[in-house]
């Protein structure tokens, strides 16, 4: 019997780098933007080839500062005094969107530096945590920024901002990852500056290393100058509702554990960030 003499290991490999080309092609690619607001915009993006776990989708929110307000928002502030998962903070609040905020302890306390509407609620600066997310300036002008706090200080008694969340930094100005290598994979929130002063609020989908999250961050087409990451894990959710649009993401992969059978319910967030468009 004749043997075929068709060069199927070539065309496989030929194929293997179509393939690889079309995801790089398809990162390369700016995202599609929908507006949902002026100053505010929503697309989705691929994580490939860093996603260790479930769906490669990672959801932008772009903001611009002159167009939208951010508030910080803790349980203790509201009626219940209870945690509320996101959905009910989105319905409570009547925000554009909610995102989670920063890491907190066992006992829901905040693991750093918090204020809300101009009042401090956590006065502990977390030690290793090098970043925040700030807003609304004392002086007068809105200004929503991610702020490194290896140049620029925070200080309890003087914050100069009415919304802050400290959290730690995933890459800084000068392109350095500020994150160790690690094996533990989640689900991310991080939040970021463009290089035009615009906010990017991205969370992932599927479950990722932070230093795969900022080593992806840095290669999207998004022009990211800086970006810090929020709690990460079964904590890391977005909802977004606006007009006819609707996004909800919930953390699904935490802490190198392996993908669960069914999405679990949206646990409950001590603090978390809202976005309006006033």
């Amino acid at each position: 019997m004749m043997r075929s003499r068709f060069p199927v290991a070539r065309v496989s490999a030929l194929a293997a780098l179509v393939v690889g080309g079309f995801l790089v092609t398809q990162r390369a690619t700016s995202p599609h933007w929908r507006m949902l607001r002026p100053g505010v915009e929503f697309a989705t993006l691929r994580g490939e080839p860093y996603c260790r776990y479930g769906s490669a989708t990672i959801a932008a929110l772009r903001l611009d500062p002159s167009h939208v307000c951010i508030r910080v928002r803790h349980f203790t502030h509201e009626p219940e005094s209870r945690p509320l998962d996101i959905l009910e903070w989105q319905r409570r609040s009547g925000a554009l969107a909610v995102f989670n905020a920063g890491q907190y302890y066992g006992d829901y306390s905040y693991m750093g530096l918090l204020a809300s509407g101009g009042k401090v609620i956590s006065r502990r600066t977390h030690p290793t945590f090098k970043a925040a997310l700030v807003a609304g300036h004392r002086a007068g002008s809105r200004a929503i920024r991610v702020l490194d706090l290896s140049r620029e200080r925070l200080d309890p008694d003087s914050l100069g901002w009415d919304e802050v969340a400290q959290s730690f930094m995933l890459f800084d100005r000068d392109g350095t990852v500020r994150v160790r290598h690690s094996d533990l994979v989640a689900t991310r929130t991080a939040v970021a500056e463009d290089r035009g002063g615009r906010i990017v609020v991205l969370t992932s989908e599927g479950g990722y290393t932070l230093w795969d999250f900022a080593q992806l961050l840095k290669t999207l087409p998004l022009e990211l100058s800086q970006a810090m990451a929020m709690d990460g894990g079964l904590e890391a959710e977005m909802v977004v509702s606006a007009a006819h649009f609707r996004y909800a993401s919930f953390g699904q992969w935490e802490h190198g554990r392996a993908p669960r059978d069914a999405p679990p319910p949206p646990v409950a967030l001590p603090a978390v960030i809202t976005v309006s468009a006033p």
